[in-house]
C-alpha cells in the first residue's frame, strides 16, 4: 500500500457506511482524503476520526447530482491539496419500487444520485487527470449491474449504465494514463437499505470487506487497471439467481 501514501483521493458519499471504511481505509494507509457527501456534520465527525488517528481529511459538504456543488468540491480539493490522484463515486441510493408504482420523479432521483453523481464527478476528475497523465477512478456498483433484483428497476438501470459509464471511461483514459475500474459489492450492512440490517449475518458483508477491495484496487501500479471486482456472499444465490 506504500503506493497510496500521499495521494490525493476524493470519497463520495463518505458520511456512512462504505464510503466512511473507505475513507478510513485510505487514510490509515497514508493517503490525503476528501470526503464528500451531504451532511457536514458527519464529514466534520470523520474528518476528527482521522485526524486523530493520525490522518488528514478534508470535509466538503457536497450535493453529487449538483453541477456547480462537483465544482466546488474538485476546486476545494484542489486549492488545499494541489491536485487529485484518485476519485471513488461511491455515492448511491437503493430503491425497490416495482415499474407500475414508481413514480418518474423517484426514477431520477435514483439516476441522478446513482448515476449522473458519478458522470459529474469523472468529468471534473478527468479535467484534472489528464494534464497530470495520471489518474484512477473506482466506480461503486453492484451485483445488480449483472443480475437483477425482482421489481428493481430504478435502480438496476442506474447500476448498468454506471457498467457503462465506467467501459466507456475506461477506454477514453487509458491513453491519459487514468484507470477507470468498478467495484460491484454484495449485500453490505449499510443504511443505503431499510432492511440491511435485518440480514441474516452469513448474506452480509461489513462496509470494511469492501474497503478493502477498493483500496488493493486502487494500490496497484499506475500503469495497471484491475479493472473489474465483484464480492458476493456464499449464502446469496448471484449465479441463478433467486
Amino acid at each position: 500500500m506504500q503506493r497510496l501514501e500521499g495521494r490525493i483521493v476524493i470519497v463520495t458519499g463518505a458520511s456512512s457506511g462504505i464510503g466512511e471504511a473507505v475513507a478510513i481505509a485510505f487514510a490509515e494507509v497514508g493517503a490525503k482524503v476528501v470526503l464528500a457527501a451531504r451532511r457536514q456534520d458527519r464529514l466534520d465527525a470523520l474528518a476528527q476520526r482521522i485526524a486523530q488517528a493520525g490522518g488528514e481529511a478534508l470535509a466538503v459538504a457536497t450535493d453529487v447530482t449538483d453541477e456547480a456543488a462537483v465544482e466546488r468540491l474538485f476546486a476545494t480539493a484542489v486549492e488545499k491539496f494541489g491536485r487529485v490522484d484518485v476519485l471513488i463515486n461511491n455515492a448511491g441510493i437503493a430503491d425497490s419500487t416495482a415499474c407500475e408504482d414508481l413514480a418518474l420523479e423517484r426514477w431520477q432521483q435514483v439516476l441522478d444520485t446513482n448515476l449522473t453523481s458519478a458522470f459529474l464527478c469523472s468529468r471534473a476528475a478527468f479535467r484534472l487527470m489528464k494534464p497530470q497523465g495520471r489518474g484512477r477512478i473506482i466506480n461503486v456498483g453492484s451485483i445488480s449491474a449483472r443480475v437483477p433484483r425482482p421489481e428493481s428497476p430504478a435502480y438496476t438501470a442506474s447500476k448498468f449504465g454506471l457498467d457503462g459509464l465506467t467501459r466507456s471511461l475506461a477506454v477514453d483514459g487509458r491513453d491519459h494514463g487514468i484507470a477507470v475500474s468498478i467495484y460491484h459489492p454484495g449485500i453490505v450492512n449499510t443504511e443505503l437499505g431499510p432492511n440491511m440490517g435485518k440480514a441474516p449475518a452469513e448474506r452480509t458483508s461489513d462496509p470494511r470487506d469492501t474497503a478493502e477491495i477498493i483500496l488493493h484496487m486502487a494500490s496497484v501500479p499506475d500503469h495497471m487497471n484491475f479493472y473489474e471486482a465483484l464480492m458476493v456472499q456464499l449464502a446469496v444465490p448471484f449465479l441463478g439467481r433467486g
